[in-house]
């Protein structure tokens, strides 16, 4: 029982129920004083215990009949296949099998005709206990363990029974097909159950791995909410090298002479430290059709960094460019971006002319403190590029970044000016993909320290 709930808790924990420790352990003592005797009211007892809020009442009470429910065969066989067969004709089903048929096959068989899914039910459980099916962690370990289930079962016998030419009509090869789907299902379940309550994870997954330009909107929302996690994740951990940089470099000749007092034994350390200046950090984004959707997603992951970049501004353009660090600060960063990307993302994409606006609104900030990002895939439309002025504002900047969504291969095709913009630049690179925009802010953030 201790080995079911815990479990049992790791799949709500799956399915997005934040469940503590010291909450396991107060589920454990509601099961031993309740007992199992009474589902409903064990249910309501732990839902109690462990469920905070009501959207993880409803992923509580979804896992908790997903988890305790019957989990194997809940769609009976047709009938239509095996209605009309009477003893004499199941017997004979079974008889055509052969005498070396394993008895774990007939029973399986046996179970079908008579529709015994109960029967049925338990032998998978014991066979996926066996197979510890509790540790699947990928959609492509689902054949493995089907195969595994199967041939607990004798299906493998089956199979070949089948293939050879055997005594093989509809029913038994119905069966046949019934018993290999309702493994399937049963395995999805179990999928859903230790490790995508949702569904979803796995295409996240692929979406975080895929072209954010062709990332279709319906995932917007779930791959947003990962770049929050991933940037929160990377900010803890930026902020303990901060805080460590901060400290300084131990001062040897200070820390002896303030422990001389002490006879020469340490108790006080001096830390040798430097100020430094707070960087600023400039970022220009195309937010043109062809861009749009890369630049939502690096503008979001910079904004989930403001207390790391404080000195952050951010510009958007397609021919004409603006300053919507404003907006970004008041609106909250998701109505911000969906607002630049509207009033700055109309036009015919103008690099020369953007960097001329950009000059004129915030050059004269531009120093030797400063970093200069660029995000866009610098198709110009045939545009004047005005790549002396870029180079430029290079120059005013201790370093300049270029975030291209096409890969290298495209830079020197059609209307691209990258071969113009690239040698100005500290480092261009390509950055299409969510994994791309966390490398390049730990880079950032590195640089910046």
């Amino acid at each position: 029982m201790e080995v079911t709930f815990a479990r049992f808790v790791s799949a709500l924990r799956h399915a997005d129920v934040q469940v503590s420790p010291a909450e396991t352990l107060d589920a454990f003592a509601i099961v031993e004083r309740l007992g199992i005797g009474d589902p409903l009211l064990l249910k309501d007892a732990l839902a109690l215990g462990l469920a905070k809020s009501c959207a993880e009442k409803v992923r509580f009470d979804e896992t908790f009949e997903r988890f305790f429910g019957q989990l194997a065969f809940r769609e009976p066989p047709k009938r239509a296949f095996l209605g009309g067969l009477d003893d004499d004709d199941r017997q004979a089903l079974l008889d055509s099998l052969g005498d070396e048929a394993p008895a774990s096959l007939l029973q399986a068989v046996a179970s079908v005709l008579e529709d015994d899914r109960d029967q049925l039910a338990l032998r998978v459980q014991q066979a996926a206990v066996r197979a510890e099916v509790h540790n699947i962690r990928a959609l492509r370990e689902k054949r493995e363990y089907a195969e595994r289930i199967g041939a607990a079962l004798g299906l493998d016998q089956l199979d070949a029974h089948i293939a050879g030419g055997g005594y093989a009509d509809a029913p038994l090869r119905y069966v046949r097909r019934y018993l290999h789907e309702e493994i399937r299902v049963y395995l999805d379940t179990q999928y859903r159950l230790h490790v995508d309550a949702t569904g979803k994870r796995a295409l996240v997954s692929a979406a975080l791995t895929a072209n954010l330009a062709q990332l279709p909107r319906a995932y917007h929302d779930d791959v947003r909410r990962v770049v929050a996690k991933l940037a929160a994740r990377l900010a803890s951990e930026h902020r303990r090298r901060r805080k460590e940089a901060n400290r300084g470099a131990l001062d040897i000749k200070r820390t002896l002479r303030r422990n001389m007092a002490y006879g020469g034994d340490v108790f006080e350390v001096r830390w040798r430290q430097r100020k430094r200046e707070p960087a600023t950090v400039f970022v220009l984004c195309d937010v043109s059709g062809s861009v749009a959707r890369v630049a939502r997603f690096l503008l979001l992951f910079l904004y989930e960094l403001t207390d790391l970049l404080p000195n952050l501004r951010a510009f958007a353009f397609s021919n004409r460019l603006g300053e919507v660090t404003a907006t970004m600060r008041e609106r909250g960063s998701e109505v911000a971006v969906e607002e630049a990307l509207f009033a700055w993302g109309n036009g015919n994409t103008d690099y020369g002319r953007a960097f001329a606006d950009f000059r004129d609104i915030a050059g004269a900030d531009l120093d030797q403190r400063s970093t200069l990002i660029v995000l866009g895939d610098a198709r110009n439309n045939h545009y004047d590029p005005r790549p002396r002025l870029f180079q430029d504002l290079c120059r005013r900047a201790k370093h300049a970044y270029w975030l291209n969504p096409e890969t290298r291969d495209q830079w020197r095709s059609g209307d691209s000016e990258m071969r113009r913009y690239a040698p100005h630049c500290f480092k261009a690179t390509t950055c299409n993909k969510v994994r791309d925009i966390e490398r390049f802010a730990d880079e950032l953030l590195l640089a910046t320290r």
